[in-house]
């Protein structure tokens, strides 16, 4: 916890001295347990799906996201426009016990010239926020904002997967603009690898335009919305030790649409999502920088997402989602990459603060083109299964669905079939049991947002 502290200390400082309003938040999750063999937890995932599958009791690490939002003009009767600075940083630990290794420190001055006035702390490895956004300009209502953003949508919680607009990354863009009965924004975004530092036209950059159509009323409490994407990086040369490299120009899009709104006593929200060559994953992420043997050019995926969630009835709470993801990894043969999942988390309330969460779920993976000794070459891994049952009563703060803080204890078990078994596949996130056909975990777990 120190670096909340020094953290903290440090915007307290600035805040005063700059006369500034400024908001904090925060998201902390965390957890500790132990696994059926004794030792420390560890969680279970089909490599190659999204997110993390049913997350309750198989969330591995300490999580914690502090954000500052400094507000440099609020608007006012007289003045309708703002301008804010929103910074947020993230920090990860494994919970291996009370203090951990930093992942980076940093030595600041807080003395204003005296060099025995330092101190060193903690810091994550790179803000994940940082940006600048105004609006309200002469009464216009649209909003302009630059810099590094969580730039996205809706999730799906239990899956822990933000699966609709998820293109958090460093840019600039235009929102809020009225058109129609709707809204548009309109963004650039720039991602460029982290493996090449320089080609023939310095590091590769894909150049990606994302547009949004939101909110469309369409029918009683149901709005439709529209996502739209193009991305693009220009070809180059790399040549290290006198082996030359080509990279060929790449390009991708996105085509998706969402439709949510109130449904059978809950809130529902559903997607169909095309994504092709630099886009095929529906993010920023796709690599700007394509050789011969990068496949990215020809591959695709096109997935459908349900995601119901109904708040407390009758003493009971739901969470219910499920995916479908079809597509080709640009091979010329044993191309096709699939998944589905299936899970839902009820809550039964006891009271107003102690109830009872459970989870169950199932998911089905399968890439043509994977082979047992992880190869190109080799037996078919085959369709590779998994599943998860837990149980966790809880304290909540409040009776909602969404109520934190909540504290659980939990008993998380999963299972899987034969194919699912080995290093690169279990064993990738759950060494331990790579040679076995389940895994029971047992412990503690919080999450706080505010």
């Amino acid at each position: 916890m120190k670096i909340i502290f020094w953290v903290l200390t440090i915007v307290f400082a600035s805040n005063n001295a700059l006369a500034l309003e400024a908001d904090f938040t925060t998201y902390l999750r965390g957890g500790s347990g132990v696994n059926q063999e004794g030792g420390k937890m560890e969680c279970f995932r089909n490599s190659g799906m999204p997110g993390n599958f049913l997350r309750l009791g198989n969330e591995c690490d300490f999580y914690t996201e502090l954000g500052f939002v400094f507000h440099h003009k609020k608007p006012d009767a007289g003045d309708s426009s703002f301008f804010r600075t929103q910074l947020r940083y993230a920090y990860s630990s494994d919970g291996l016990r009370q203090w951990e290794s930093a992942k980076q420190s940093q030595t600041i001055d807080t003395s204003g010239g005296t060099p025995s006035s330092t101190v060193t702390f903690s810091v994550p490895k790179s803000e994940i926020e940082a940006y600048v956004k105004a609006g309200g300009l002469d009464g216009n209502p649209i909003e302009y904002w630059v810099g590094k953003r969580f730039y996205r949508d809706i999730d799906l919680y239990i899956f822990d997967w933000y699966y609709y607009a998820e293109m958090a990354g460093v840019g600039a863009g235009l929102e809020a603009i009225p058109v129609g009965p709707g809204k548009l924004a309109i963004a650039n975004l720039l991602q460029s690898n982290e493996e090449f530092a320089t080609t023939s036209i310095g590091r590769p950059v894909l150049n990606i335009w994302d547009i949004r159509y939101s909110t469309i009323p369409v029918f009683a409490e149901q709005t439709i919305s529209f996502w739209g994407v193009y991305a693009w990086a220009k070809g180059s040369t790399n040549t290290v030790g006198g082996t030359t490299t080509t990279f060929e120009n790449t390009n991708g899009y996105v085509l998706a649409t969402k439709l949510e709104g109130k449904a059978f006593s809950g809130y529902n929200k559903a997607a169909l999502e095309f994504g092709q060559g630099a886009m095929k994953d529906f993010n920023v992420y796709g690599s700007s920088a394509v050789d011969s043997t990068n496949t990215q050019n020809k591959a695709w995926n096109v997935r459908l997402v349900e995601d119901w969630t109904m708040d407390v009835v009758d003493n009971w709470a739901i969470f219910l989602g499920a995916a479908a993801s079809y597509g080709s990894n640009g091979k010329d043969s044993d191309n096709v990459v699939q998944w589905q999942g299936f899970g839902v988390r009820p809550i039964y309330y006891f009271t107003d603060r102690f109830q009872l969460a459970t989870e169950l779920g199932y998911t089905r993976y399968e890439d043509q083109s994977e082979r047992v000794n992880g190869g190109t070459t080799g037996p078919y891994v085959g369709v590779r299964d998994l599943g998860r049952i837990a149980i966790a009563p809880q304290l909540s703060f409040k009776k909602s669905i969404w109520g934190r803080p909540v504290m659980r204890a939990y008993v998380s078990y999963s299972f899987w079939n034969d194919a699912n078994q080995g290093d690169t596949r279990i064993g990738a996130s759950a060494p331990t049991f790579a040679d076995k056909s389940n895994g029971m975990n047992i412990g503690y777990q919080y999450e706080v947002w505010f």
